[in-house]
């Protein structure tokens, strides 16, 4: 996709983060933005921002209000885009969470809720907008995993299992594509730490016995989070623009990518004793 002039992207979680700078990136370059997330205030504050900013006076902004791990909420948004734009070009799954815990720690309840956002939100993505980015001339999905989808680490075990899951189905999916002869494009993005609201939102399990508190464990990690979210932006539409299938997103993310290629097993010594994302 060489430009993003009136083209239509949906982004789910754009009401912060990674998914707000997106949103900028997108109508700054003259895209019409289909923004999604689960808190009704935060997206209409972004809505807010960008017509404040007045990209461009003809383009479309719109919302809509859908947990992206409840199927029948996704459907319901892609008949909303359907009826308002007909088709998509440009589908950015973003919606993400966190968890940290020993996975003798972490209850099966919180990790099914962490793959129900980060894993099936995914899926539940590309299969409702899957026939309206087959009516665009070039349709585009970008599934965002992780850094931790690419290397493993310790009291991540939830969060590296979703994320790797996200890999493998953006994979998987693209060579489906590829049989049936589908144009659509599939990129995976892997940011490394962003500044976003991750780590604030994530719950963290403190093991018993510990003289620590999820607060402590939050700080302990913070100076790993050290990209900003319109740094990501610009690394993922850079890398849709030059059609590449796996994009790092922020610092360190290549050499991430990299060490765990060249040290398949002893690369866990170059990474935090905890981290997120």
């Amino acid at each position: 996709m060489q430009s993003f002039a009136n083209k239509r992207a949906v982004i789910t979680g754009a009401g912060s983060g990674i998914g707000r700078a997106l949103a900028h990136a997108l109508s700054s370059q003259g895209c019409h933005v289909i923004l999604s997330d689960i808190d009704h205030g935060s997206l209409e504050t972004v809505r807010a921002d960008l017509i404040k900013s007045n990209y461009h006076r003809d383009l479309t902004t719109k919302t809509f209000v859908a947990n992206v791990s409840d199927y029948e909420q996704m459907k319901a948004f892609s008949f909303f885009v359907e009826s308002e734009f007909g088709k998509v070009d440009l589908l950015i799954n973003n919606a993400g969470t966190g968890l940290g815990a020993f996975f003798q720690d972490c209850s099966l309840k919180d990790m099914q809720e962490l793959f129900d956002t980060n894993f099936w939100g995914v899926v539940y993505g590309c299969k409702v907008f899957l026939p309206l980015l087959e009516r665009a001339d070039e349709g585009h999905i970008v599934n965002i995993s992780s850094v931790l989808g690419l290397v493993s680490g310790p009291r991540v075990s939830a969060y590296c299992s979703s994320k790797f899951a996200v890999r493998g189905f953006s994979d998987s999916l693209r060579h489906d594509f590829r049989l049936i002869g589908n144009r659509i494009k599939v990129s995976c993005a892997f940011p490394s730490g962003i500044k976003t609201n991750i780590l604030a939102n994530s719950k963290i399990v403190i093991p018993a016995g510990i003289d620590s508190s999820a607060d402590k464990e939050r700080q302990r990690v913070e100076p790993w989070f050290w990209s900003q979210p319109d740094e990501a932006a610009r690394h993922i539409l850079s890398g849709v623009s030059k059609g590449k299938i796996r994009i790092h997103v922020g610092k360190g993310a290549w050499f991430l990518d990299l060490i765990s290629r060249f040290f398949p097993v002893s690369y866990t010594r170059f990474l935090p004793k905890s981290t997120l994302e």
